[in-house]
């Protein structure tokens, strides 16, 4: 049925629709990993290395297949784990007419929560007379949580109980982390009955939208089967990164029994990290499986920076340095560690802008895109330093890089609009945030219009407030929105701002007050005072320039959760602290100690690393593998000796001490 479709001479054309040239796929040194991962059509998982450019590929196959694809009633399926690669696939398809065909009827293309909406728990909701308002895990908590009565909500927080408390795992609304409040205390039921009346109104966490859909195939069977008569051909992309939850629920619908899809999966189970503490990647169905072609060419760095990096892999696999690419005229760098203590914390990011201003020319630093990032960004004041990007840059914001959960404060939906436009001069995105914003606390202030549309939010504000008087609040609003970029003192808002955003909330939600949960959203958050040496970090969209004055290179900063995916022309890795310091744990595997996550003891048997330990060089794998053409960290100066230090340098790595001295000025 598909093993024609594509063609030994479709290859070429694909490449050169990718950009690559004819030649882009083809073998590479006797590798022919990429051209017959472009021919084959079976069951198969791709594990690929970091900048292998699996999703390129994944977009020339299906190119050809929309050129060549047969049925008209049957499509192809195109999953991603998130919202950006989804974008991405997008894109890439938008570059032919072929491809655009892909985004239409009978094809889908999109994130697995949204294929999981579409045609499976969406449809059973509302079969079962469910009018779906809200899907937004933050609201729906929100309204649970401020409708059970206060003293147990005190109850809960004494139990150190969270409003994720609220969210449940079954469709008779149990489940769920609740501690020892269960279905058969008083306190439980109320629990329950929150959940049950918010759901009842269309209010739905995220996740919950599986928990209807395994409903839906317990009590109709039949469904996974149409679905594959539907989806006879699935691409799953990043892999890796499915959780048990969703593996589970798509090997139900596409694999298990009879009658299998034919499916293909691209990822790589080196960089399996969850955004979720404590969340697991797939047992049920587990990536890769039996069927496994390697794709071990990187075209992102070079075989100087694969050699450092590879050893931090859980699992060996080749790493092939094809890169860097062209679009930076610059040589590799050799890698940088930058050593610090207490005292010079706050001193590595402008050691690192001042390395790269001496490593890269003009050119390189304005076409480039400069990162540091850390294993962990939510910072403990109290914690061990450093605990955190926090103790690096005090300003540092992370609701700015969380991408996939929705920000619990108005402020967070404009920082991370900021964030993400930083230097472009698009409003388009500061506008839409801020209508967001607006319409989320309208939904916790008990509107019901709810948020299930095409139309962005702000086409829907104007919509909504179209014969109202708070059409001329709305606009006002903007303008002073824009006027600052987005960004307000916390006076400023409370005069200017607040008022504007409350009285578009009580016309949106039909409410002559708001509730406490709704004005907790709509508050200023405070900002923690500084001391003159921080206020060079005084920024609220997380970007660091250097120098302050005059900046030649702009370092955007984040987790490394949210670098996931992107290339970067360098990278610092900062270390931080969960139960210990990240890098200085993984300090044998960057002296070159250790490799891989496990190792054959005196008796020959294969010792694995413990799990923690197998994180943390996920993690920073994933970290390290970012840049073309430099790697830096940054760790404690204690944590080494002299003797480390020189096999540091003996192995190629440049070392900056932060805590040395500064040199007099000059008179």
């Amino acid at each position: 049925m598909f093993d024609d479709l594509i063609r030994e001479q479709d290859v070429p054309w694909a490449a050169s629709l990718m950009g690559l040239g004819p030649n882009g796929f083809a073998p590479v040194d006797g590798d022919e990993s990429r051209f017959q991962a472009m021919r084959r059509l079976d069951s198969v998982d791709f594990e690929a290395c970091p900048g292998s450019g699996k999703t390129t590929l994944l977009v020339a196959k299906l190119a050809v297949l929309a050129v060549r694809w047969p049925h008209r009633k049957q499509g192809i399926c195109v999953l991603s784990h998130t919202n950006a690669a989804r974008n991405e696939i997008g894109t890439k398809l938008g570059n032919s007419a072929a491809g655009l065909a892909l985004m239409r009827y009978p094809h889908f293309v999109g994130t697995i929560h949204s294929f999981v909406n579409e045609y499976l728990a969406l449809p059973w909701l509302r079969s079962n007379g469910l009018n779906v308002r809200c899907i937004d895990t933050q609201i729906a908590l929100a309204k649970r949580w401020y409708e059970l009565p206060y003293t147990t909500r005190i109850a809960l927080e004494r139990s150190h109980l969270t409003p994720a408390a609220m969210a449940y795992d079954g469709p008779d609304y149990t489940g769920g982390k609740v501690g020892k409040f269960g279905p058969h205390t008083p306190t439980g039921q109320l629990i329950i009955a929150a959940r049950r009346k918010f759901s009842e109104q269309g209010y739905f966490c995220f996740d919950e939208m599986f928990v209807w859909a395994n409903d839906l195939l317990d009590r109709r069977p039949e469904a996974a089967h149409d679905l594959r008569q539907r989806f006879p051909l699935v691409f799953i992309d990043e892999a890796q990164d499915n959780s048990e939850e969703q593996s589970a629920l798509l090997h139900r619908i596409f694999c298990a029994g009879d009658g299998p899809v034919r499916r293909q999966r691209f990822g790589d189970s080196n960089q399996a990290i969850y955004a979720k503490p404590g969340l697991a990647g797939a047992e049920t169905d587990p990536f890769p499986g039996a069927a496994v072609h390697p794709l071990p060419r990187s075209y992102r760095f070079s075989q100087s920076l694969a050699d450092e990096v590879k050893g931090f892999g859980v699992t060996p696999q080749a790493l092939v340095g094809a890169g860097p690419p062209p679009h930076i005229a610059a040589e590799p760098k050799m890698p940088a560690i930058f050593l610090f203590d207490d005292a010079s914390v706050q001193s590595v990011l402008p050691k690192f802008g001042a390395h790269l201003v001496a490593s890269f020319d003009a050119a390189a630093l304005a076409a480039g895109t400069f990162t540091a990032v850390a294993g962990v960004h939510e910072l403990d004041q109290n914690g061990r330093v450093p605990h955190a990007m926090g103790h690096y840059v005090p300003s540092y914001d992370p609701s700015c890089a969380r991408r996939e959960t929705a920000p619990d404060r108005f402020a967070q939906y404009l920082a991370r609009a900021r964030f993400e436009t930083a230097g472009s001069g698009n409003t388009e995105r500061l506008i839409n945030a801020a209508a967001a914003a607006l319409l989320a606390a309208s939904e916790l202030a008990g509107g019901t219009h709810g948020r299930i549309a095409r139309k962005s939010p702000h086409r829907r504000m104007l919509d909504y407030l179209a014969d109202s008087d708070a059409r001329a609040h709305y606009l006002a609003f903007l303008e002073l929105i824009l006027s600052g970029r987005g960004e307000f003192a916390s006076p400023d808002w409370e005069v200017n701002g607040l008022p504007l955003a409350v009285e578009i909330v009580k016309v949106l939600s039909g409410t002559a007050a708001l509730g406490a949960a709704a004005n907790a959203f709509l508050a200023w958050p405070p900002v923690p005072a500084q001391t003159d040496q921080e206020a060079i970090f005084a920024r609220t969209d997380n970007l660091f320039a250097y120098p302050s004055e005059a900046p030649e290179v702009h370092i955007r900063l984040g987790s490394i959760h949210s670098v996931k995916g992107e290339t970067h022309t360098a990278t610092l890795v900062l270390d931080s602290y969960y139960y210990n310091h990240h890098l200085s744990e993984l300090k044998p595997w960057l002296l070159g100690a250790k490799a891989g996550g496990s190792m054959v003891n005196n008796r020959g048997r294969q010792v694995f690393e413990g799990s923690r330990t197998l994180g943390r060089l996920k993690l920073h794998y994933v970290a390290m593998t970012r840049p073309t053409h430099l790697l830096c960290v940054a760790m404690r100066k204690d944590v080494f000796d002299a003797g480390e230090l020189d096999i540091l340098t003996g192995r190629g790595w440049e070392v900056i001490d932060c805590c040395a001295a500064a040199e007099p000025a000059e008179p």
